[in-house]
């Protein structure tokens, strides 16, 4: 079973996440600071980053830049209710940085399936790059 480290600071989109991804091993966090503790904290890897673009003190692509730290190949996928195109500059700067390979972005809303497919490509390493995914 894989396990996935999910930022999201909304409960309920929380709460749909865990339903969505039941079928895998779930670290939640809220914050970007709960998060980096989970992952420091860890008695089992994490397989995958699936992370909330824009959160009130930080950003899900600077926790992605500080995982990857750790583990360069980490697979992250980023969600937002923007579009690139509508991201902050220092968002759009992380992204470049963060780099394309294993990363999926997903706009908000995003379809179940579409979640599925996307976690599936990047665990099983299917070839995927900073991919904008909509319902």
């Amino acid at each position: 079973m894989s396990t996935l480290l999910v930022l999201e600071d909304e409960s309920a989109l929380m709460k749909l996440l865990r339903h969505m991804l039941k079928q895998h091993s779930l670290l939640e966090a809220s914050s970007a600071d709960e998060a980096l503790h989970l992952f420091a904290d860890r008695n089992q890897p994490i397989d995958l980053l699936l992370a909330d673009v824009t959160l009130p003190t930080s950003s899900g692509i600077q926790v992605a830049l500080l995982l990857r730290s750790q583990i360069p190949g980490l697979p992250v996928i980023l969600t937002s209710g923007y579009p690139v195109n509508g991201w902050s500059d220092r968002d759009s700067a992380d992204l470049r940085r963060l780099g394309s390979t294993s990363v999926a972005i997903l706009q908000k809303p995003f379809l179940s399936k579409v979640l599925s497919h996307t976690v599936g490509d990047l665990l099983t390493g299917s070839p995927q790059s900073a991919t904008a995914r909509t319902a």
